[in-house]
C-alpha cells in the first residue's frame, strides 16, 4: 500500500516485453485509486480531501430551486442578501475601538455618526421582513441561512411543499419592498 504503483512501459530488461498493470482487488483498487488522485496534498487524508471537493460541488438549497425555475434571479438576491444580513446580525465576535481622548463636538471619520449607512439600513429592512413573515420565521431562515432543503423544511414544519414553496417564494418578494 505505501509504495507507488508501477507505470505500464516497456520492461528494459526484457526487451519487447510489456510489463504488466497491476490491478488490485475490487475494494482496494478504488482505496489506492483516492489515494493516487490526492497524493500531491501534503496535510490530510485522502477522504477528507475528496468530501471538501464534494461539498465545493453541491449546490444550495436555494440555487437549486433557481435551477428547477420555481425561483427566479431576483429571488435569489434577495435570498443571499438575507443570508448576509442574518450573518452580519448574529455574529458572535466583533471588532471594536475606543478612544479616551474627550470627544470633540464636530464629525469626522471617528465620529459615531460615520457608521456606515448600508449597513444600518440593511439591518432595519432584515427586522421589518422578520416582522412580515411571521410565525414562518424559522422555517425561511432554516432554508436561507441554513441551506436546508425545501422539502425537509416542510416535512419538519408539517406542512406541504406546495405551501412551504409559496411561503418561500412571498417571504423573498417581500424583502424587495422592505
Amino acid at each position: 500500500m505505501g509504495a507507488p504503483r508501477p507505470k505500464p512501459g516497456r520492461n528494459k530488461a526484457r526487451k519487447g516485453k510489456i510489463a504488466t498493470i497491476v490491478r488490485l482487488a475490487p475494494g482496494i483498487e478504488e482505496r489506492v485509486q483516492l489515494r493516487e488522485r490526492w497524493s500531491h496534498k501534503a496535510f490530510g487524508t485522502a477522504e477528507t480531501h475528496e468530501f471538501a471537493q464534494a461539498e465545493l460541488r453541491r449546490e444550495g438549497a436555494i440555487a437549486r430551486l433557481v435551477v428547477t425555475g420555481a425561483l427566479d434571479v431576483h429571488q435569489l438576491a434577495a435570498a443571499e442578501e438575507i443570508a448576509t444580513a442574518h450573518q452580519v446580525i448574529t455574529a458572535d465576535v466583533a471588532v471594536r475601538t475606543a478612544r479616551y481622548e474627550p470627544r470633540g463636538t464636530g464629525g469626522g471619520p471617528n465620529a459615531a455618526s460615520a457608521e456606515r449607512v448600508g449597513a444600518v439600513l440593511r439591518e432595519m429592512a432584515y427586522s421589518r421582513w422578520r416582522e412580515a413573515i411571521g410565525v414562518d420565521g424559522a422555517m425561511l431562515l432554516a432554508i436561507i441561512v441554513d441551506d436546508m432543503g425545501l422539502v425537509e423544511a416542510a416535512r419538519r414544519w408539517r406542512m406541504s411543499n406546495r405551501r412551504a414553496k409559496a411561503i418561500l417564494i412571498r417571504a423573498l418578494d417581500g424583502w424587495k419592498r422592505v
